[in-house]
């Protein structure tokens, strides 16, 4: 026992002297209540000195001392003490200490009964409900039983009771004011454009190490940097940490709108802060970390989609310019001609004839750096506005930009030689043949997408539509090649966009009248080519549904109208009722309309149309 107790007491030291490691001091002054009616009551102290391990259990050396009165004989039976003591502990709140101990160990016993000084062993079991006063210091209230053993068998055995004074100490050599240790990893530089996506996705990751001398409870770990972010942005939250746990943290953010101010790469000085619990008191530490970040232009190609962050709908200089172009095309829509076609045209030839121009990005040319991974320079929809010039990826930011802001859905795909722009027609993928030529358009698995080419920005809608189609569909026959539609509705899940405002420029609303005249010419041209040779393949079908809706589109409307006086349908009806309101034959459309009703009372289209030529024609 001897030799178990000096290995332990070795053990014990070294291990302290290498690692930082917590241990107490409990010092307990008792009273014995022995139940045999020849001993009185005994009176002793016993002193722990416990390793804490794992914030949960002790480990340690014991001696003491107990004075038992003998009532036979009017003498003392005296016993000393000494040897090892594990025990469990638990702080369910954070001021309540309760602990279970266990004890063994060899006594040496001497009584005016024993000639000569007895030895044996001993153990003991007791518990200990307490109130800590300072995170060193807790006052114990101690209860337990005790055995002493001679020849191993039971000799005398009796419960005690007492006061413990525990003090905890430490061999941890923090000379830190601070109650955490942080370590910051940050997993890329921070790109302005993804300010928006660091609200779910991580800058970094920051390791946090409890290293105050008690356990933290109600701990929140937060993010700012100052005038670059909006809020502080919380990170983590956690019931409790316990001494020296350590804990890896994603780090989010909540970015400003000054971030988009950076205009140099470099770096920000940012804060983690920690508000806790320590023993019930609420407390804050805040600790300074640095953030790498890159120039608000700059992205990378490594997935297509990020591009999405830069088409925005929220700077107001982008939705006025949008509204304007939209507002003037409003007035000169083609009745049954799909609307996203000529507000695509509108948007195309409004910024065209702003004179707005490509120019070749000379620091980090698109046909160079897309789809490497280089740090390419992109400009925000507001900048192309304003420096009336951009690559093509530039160019095709602002066209979807405006179009997003009018409610046309949109999308592109990136070549190593253009930037092909996606207008969502909103036609389900069967049904594009009713209103284009197959090789016109494209479509994915739900909807058929106009294609424009940047390449071709400067040479009109049409010329970028014709070009933008035959480059995809040579590239969809290939056996090698293969390209990407990027969704900017689906990319913005993951890629929301971030607004880039308040930046002058030279930009000039175009005139109405050329804006309307140039989206006529796309559109003649629209109806002299896809329109016509629909017109001659569903007159040789038979098809009168589809012939008529394109006679619609292409303006022939006594034409359309005599195809759909073939149909006996409500939809014919419906399609009749649009026409004569276009020819302004208001009461030949009401009593389209009202046909419409006698067979379907609810219908909402006839009800909203009925209401609309009453207006026009001032009877409401």
């Amino acid at each position: 026992m001897k030799k178990s107790i000096t290995l332990f007491l070795s053990v014990f030291l070294f291990v302290c002297n290498v690692f930082s490691l917590d241990f107490a001091i409990r010092i307990t002054p008792k009273m014995d209540f022995p139940q045999d009616s020849n001993y009185g009551l005994g009176f002793g102290a016993m002193v722990n000195a416990d390793l804490d391990l794992f914030n949960i259990m002790t480990l340690g050396l014991e001696g003491g001392y107990s004075d038992i009165k003998v009532s036979a004989t009017d003498s003392d039976l005296t016993l000393l003490q000494g040897g090892l003591n594990m025990g469990l502990y638990y702080y369910p709140v954070s001021r309540l200490y309760l602990s279970a101990n266990a004890s063994y160990g060899l006594h040496t016993l001497k009584a005016s009964t024993i000639a000569n000084p007895t030895k044996g062993t001993y153990y003991r079991a007791f518990g200990e409900l307490g109130f800590r006063f300072t995170p060193n210091f807790v006052l114990n209230a101690t209860g337990g039983y005790e055995s002493i053993m001679l020849d191993n068998s039971p000799y005398l055995s009796y419960p005690f009771a007492g006061i413990s004074a525990k003090i905890n100490l430490s061999t941890n050599k923090n000379v830190s004011s601070n109650n955490f240790a942080i370590k910051f990893e940050q997993i890329s530089d921070a790109y302005p454009v993804y300010a928006n996506m660091y609200k779910t996705v991580p800058l970094g990751y920051a390791t946090i190490t409890n290293v105050s001398s008690a356990e933290v409870r109600d701990v929140h770990v937060s993010f700012r940097a100052g005038k670059y972010t909006a809020a502080d942005k919380e990170c983590e939250v956690l019931s409790k940490m316990n001494r020296y746990k350590k804990i890896e943290v994603p780090v989010y953010a909540d970015f400003g709108p000054e971030i988009l101010r950076y205009s140099e790469n470099g770096k920000i000085n940012a804060e983690l802060v920690i508000s806790y619990r320590l023993l019930g008191k609420r407390m804050t530490e805040v600790q300074n970390i640095v953030l790498d970040v890159t120039h608000r232009n700059s992205f990378v190609w490594n997935d297509p989609a990020c591009l999405s962050c830069f088409i925005d709908t929220g700077a107001p200089e982008i939705l006025e310019v949008a509204k304007y172009i939209a507002g003037t095309e409003i007035t000169n829509l083609k009745p049954g001609m799909n609307s996203p076609l000529q507000y695509a045209a509108a948007v195309m030839e409004g910024l065209r004839l702003s004179g707005i121009i490509y120019s070749q990005d000379t620091v980090t040319p698109y046909k160079e750096y897309v789809f490497t991974d280089k740090d390419d320079s992109v400009q925000y929809p507001l900048q192309t506005l304003s420096l009336m010039s951009g690559d093509y990826d530039d160019i095709g930011i602002l066209i979807c930009s405006c179009l997003e802001c009018v409610g046309i859905g949109t999308g592109f795909v990136p070549l190593e030689d253009d930037f092909i722009v996606l207008v969502d027609t909103t036609i389900a993928p069967d049904k594009k043949s009713n209103q284009f030529l197959e090789d016109g358009v494209i479509s994915d698995e739900n909807t058929t997408w106009l294609a424009l080419s940047m390449e071709n920005f400067s040479k009109g809608f049409t010329t970028a539509r014709l070009e933008a189609a035959k480059k995809l569909n040579k590239i969809a026959k290939s056996e090698d090649k293969s390209f990407e539609i990027v969704d900017v509705h689906s990319a913005w899940e993951y890629y929301p966009p971030v607004t880039f405002s308040a930046y002058s420029g030279a930009f000039k609303n175009p005139s109405k009248a050329d804006i309307i005249a140039e989206v006529n010419k796309a559109t003649s041209y629209y109806i002299n080519n896809d329109v016509s040779a629909l017109i001659k393949k569903f007159r040789s079908n038979g098809d009168t549904k589809r012939l008529a809706d394109c006679y619609v589109r292409a303006g022939m409307y006594n034409e359309a109208l005599n195809e759909y006086q073939k149909l006996n349908t409500i939809a014919a009806y419906n399609n009749m009722g649009m026409v004569y309101t276009t020819l302004k034959n208001y009461k030949a459309a009401l009593n389209m309309y009202n046909k419409v009703l006698a067979k379907e009372p609810e219908n909402k289209n006839a009800l909203a149309n009925i209401k609309k030529i009453k207006i026009l024609t001032g009877e409401e």
